[in-house]
């Protein structure tokens, strides 16, 4: 049994090179069409996620007049005492409840296009460097039920080498309410530095590689927009105590992620594709539809032995 496992991570591992070698070849080819000279609001974006591995801004420096359309969307959908009180709306996550992607398109389907919007896009293909995949959009409730587990828990994303993920406070979220915890990526701690662990950490196993007073949390007012590449930054939501926390999340990758089933779970595209020809533009079909597709043999991830 041991060899059969042996076996395959080596033919994992040879896949896994394959597939790196495949996208920097695609990238050094892309980068030439991206432009020589950014703005210098990316350019700061672009080197904060590649030494910190994290950048926080609000969401109107993003999207122009962002803040009111994306959190008055907010307040309508949880202000509305039948959708906060109609489970067939919700799904119990494994620390937070996340409204349906049905319910997302129907209710607030901005919430699921800012993730289409022009500027944003810009800078995820900016910083991956590859014709940029978008999984769509959850938004997540947390609670304050003492549930460690899942996001609350120390991870790395696998969806793909690199992920771009955008998440926005629909609330204010100070020490208590649950704020974003990373490692600042400029640490270079992997997964070989927790020897034997699982791929979901605790704080005791974290601590024994990065003390304490090295983790950073990012609180902030209403509107605070985090951006991580959380493939490469161990990162989590730190547990609620006296808050409640409303998000949307938002991910990109490239459009041949290395974990291509988890990057399409994010969103039932091809389901609720219907639904959503109607609202997605054109331009963004590529974006949305263009990258889905069954997964490779050498894109599936190998599943953790421990």
């Amino acid at each position: 049994m041991s060899h059969m496992v042996s076996r395959e991570r080596l033919a994992h591992t040879a896949r896994t090179c394959s597939l790196r070698a495949s996208h920097l070849l695609a990238s050094l080819i892309f980068r030439r069409q991206l432009a020589s000279v950014v703005s210098p609001d990316v350019a700061l974006i672009i080197s904060d996620l590649e030494t910190e591995g994290v950048h926080v801004t609000t969401v109107d420096r993003l999207v122009t007049d962002g803040r009111r359309r994306i959190v008055d969307a907010a307040s309508r959908l949880l202000g509305d005492e039948a959708v906060r009180q109609n489970p067939a709306l919700w799904v119990r996550a494994t620390s937070s409840t996340d409204l349906t992607a049905d319910a997302l398109l129907a209710r607030v389907p901005e919430l699921y296009l800012l993730g289409l919007d022009a500027h944003i896009l810009r800078v995820a293909q900016q910083y991956l460097k590859l014709p940029v995949a978008y999984h769509g959009a959850v938004f997540r409730h947390s609670l304050v039920d003492g549930e460690l587990s899942g996001p609350r828990l120390w991870h790395q994303d696998a969806e793909d080498f690199h992920v771009l993920r955008m998440v926005v406070y629909l609330n204010d979220v100070a020490a208590g309410g649950g704020p974003f915890e990373y490692i600042p990526r400029s640490l270079g701690v992997t997964y070989r530095d927790f020897h034997g662990c699982s791929d979901h950490l605790t704080d005791d196993q974290v601590e024994r590689v990065v003390p304490r007073d090295r983790w950073k949390r990012v609180a902030g007012p209403t509107g605070t927009v985090v951006l991580c590449d959380t493939a490469k930054v161990f990162h989590r939501e730190s547990i609620q105590t006296e808050r409640e926390r409303s998000v949307i999340m938002i991910g990109y990758s490239s459009r041949r992620p290395s974990g291509m089933d988890l990057a399409m779970a994010h969103f039932p595209v091809e389901r609720l594709a219907p639904a959503m020809l109607k609202i997605v533009p054109a331009i963004n079909h590529g974006h949305v539809f263009g990258w889905r597709r069954a997964a490779e043999p050498d894109t599936v991830p190998l599943p953790s032995s421990a």
